[in-house]
């Protein structure tokens, strides 16, 4: 039995496409929420800066974490040895 290769173009694509969808959530949630709770509607200046700001903070927290479970043997299960 094969196994399936994916290119690894389709990973990028996956990021970059799971990011702009992150990015239109964040900005739909700053512009339009605060009114839902009557409060005072953000500048769309300042959603724009907070939306990178959200992005750049998350993105560094993602790398850390995958490095953090690289480094972990939990749920590894090494092959035996001849």
């Amino acid at each position: 039995m094969s196994k399936v290769k994916i290119n690894k173009t389709r990973h990028i694509l996956k990021a970059i496409t799971w990011n702009l969808l992150a990015i239109i959530t964040t900005f739909v949630v700053l512009s339009y929420l605060p009114q839902f709770f009557g409060l005072k509607p953000l500048d769309k200046s300042s959603v724009g800066w907070l939306v990178i700001l959200d992005r750049v903070l998350k993105l560094l927290f993602y790398y850390f974490h995958e490095r953090a479970w690289f480094t972990s043997n939990l749920g590894v299960i090494k092959p035996p040895k001849d």
